[in-house]
């Protein structure tokens, strides 16, 4: 059932492949090379790893909201934590999964997910994202992959306002999303420090 859902996905993505601008045709036959993997088991190595993460996080019990705010930064980098970080966001319910601050008056906003227990989908969707999804950037919209550090991260960049947005999974754990102001992709990653994130490493048991 699963397979022949996905070659449906297939079938509407080729359909639409004949309506689509050609600027955007390689995103799109990356699309489509990714959605054909799944449906023909060649992503089966991947989706072993998918599966094992997930039983790992479902096993694992999230922080306590004490916790949380205890691992939570109160430094990025060099810009420091504005005020006290605060739970949820509008697109994620949740009173001590979530976790928002910002820091340099705004300069960057970080949200982190601990994706433990009944989040665990959130790092998997992340995951999967980036292993078969590809977006096409523009004059506009500059999209980008990249592994740092040995994480995977994925960020966009919009050249009118200026502004970046990055993502990643911390520790097969703790999905990031970083937004920052005045600054690229690039310049968004160097303002950060990783060790800044330690203290949820420590705390992933």
């Amino acid at each position: 059932m699963k397979n022949v859902l996905k070659l449906m996905l297939v079938v509407l993505l080729l359909v639409s492949c004949k309506e689509t601008p050609e600027s955007s045709d390689s995103a799109t036959s990356k699309n489509l090379d990714g959605l054909m993997r799944e449906v023909t088991g060649k992503n089966a190595n991947k989706d072993a790893e998918y599966a094992r993460l997930m039983e790992e996080l479902l096993e694992k019990t999230p922080l306590t909201n004490a916790q949380f705010l205890e691992a939570f930064p109160k430094k990025l980098g060099n810009f420091s934590l504005d005020e006290a970080p605060y739970n949820g966001t509008e697109n994620v319910d949740a009173n001590t999964q979530v976790m928002v601050g910002k820091f340099g008056n705004g300069t960057i906003k970080m949200e982190i997910i601990d994706a433990a227990g009944n989040f665990a989908t959130q790092a998997i969707l992340f995951l999967k994202n980036y292993d078969l999804m590809h977006l096409e950037s523009d004059d506009n919209t500059k999209y980008s992959k990249k592994e740092r550090n040995g994480l995977l991260t994925s960020g966009v960049y919009v050249t009118s306002v200026d502004e970046a947005e990055l993502k990643f999974l911390y520790n097969n754990r703790f999905y990031v999303k970083l937004e920052g102001k005045g600054m690229n992709v690039d310049e968004l990653w160097d303002a950060i420090k990783l060790d800044d994130l330690k203290r949820f490493k420590e705390l992933n048991k």
